[in-house]
């Protein structure tokens, strides 16, 4: 049984609330941190790896109208 915190990379079934997305959007920064230096190191199916987890996690913040950075939150845009 994956971790709970895993579950939306896998589970089609998986429902959050807007309560989640700053464990989503803290996910998506060390996805993306990981992906760049995957990147750094050649390491194509890394960078891949990452780039769809940090993806995954973008879909969700935006099916649950939220912003991908906590400052877009703040001024009320969705950037």
């Amino acid at each position: 049984m994956p971790c709970e915190c895993d579950l939306y990379l896998t589970c089609a079934k998986f429902v959050t609330t807007p309560e989640y997305a700053p464990r989503l959007r803290a996910r998506r920064e060390v996805e993306l941190t990981l992906a760049r230096d995957a990147a750094e190191r050649g390491w194509d199916r890394e960078v891949e790896r990452h780039r769809c987890t940090s993806e995954r996690i973008e879909r969700l913040l935006a099916d649950l109208g939220q912003p991908l950075s906590p400052e877009a939150e703040e001024n009320g845009s969705s950037a």
